[in-house]
């Protein structure tokens, strides 16, 4: 009898499941939302290069995690916020950055993209490409960075002369 009460009890479940509403996909508009992406990013630059800080942490979700270029550079935005505005205030550093390349991935339901950018940071290397990625997620209809890593990429050719360096 239990049997019974279990199995009728499993086939109401699978019919109740079986009818509820297909979900259907949302649509979105890719090129408004990399529009939207690349002109916050523009933006930041911009005012980056004017040595104010407040717009990249505003960027900065509160949980978010900051690579730098060295391994021992893990940062939340606390400590990203304390080192920016320490840098920044250095009347000698001049954080000309000029983007090379810049990709968007935007996932299919919109609400979350990877920013790819290349770029030469004279302050950090004039040999040596950077290359920053980001991942955003949306946040009451506002891009938030989760992650910032910053990693310099050297040329495929250059990599023996460094391995040589390095011995």
């Amino acid at each position: 009898m239990k049997n019974y009460a279990l199995i009728a009890s499993l086939l109401a479940l699978i019919f109740i499941t079986s009818c509820q509403p297909k979900s259907k996909p949302v649509a979105i508009d890719e090129a408004a939302a990399k529009a939207e992406i690349t002109k916050i990013f523009d933006d930041f630059y911009s005012v980056m290069n004017t040595r104010d800080v407040g717009p990249y942490i505003k960027m900065l979700s509160d949980d978010a995690l900051i690579l730098g270029t060295d391994p021992k550079e893990f940062w939340s935005k606390t400590e990203a916020s304390n080192m920016f505005t320490q840098m920044f205030a250095d009347t000698t550093f001049k954080p000309d950055y000029k983007i090379d390349k810049r990709e968007i991935l935007l996932s299919k339901d919109g609400n979350s993209a990877i920013v790819i950018e290349q770029a030469v940071a004279e302050w950090i290397s004039t040999k040596m490409p950077l290359r920053r990625i980001y991942f955003l997620e949306r946040n009451n209809d506002a891009w938030q960075v989760k992650l910032d890593c910053s990693t310099l990429i050297p040329y495929n050719e250059d990599i023996p002369k460094i391995n040589k360096c390095l011995e």
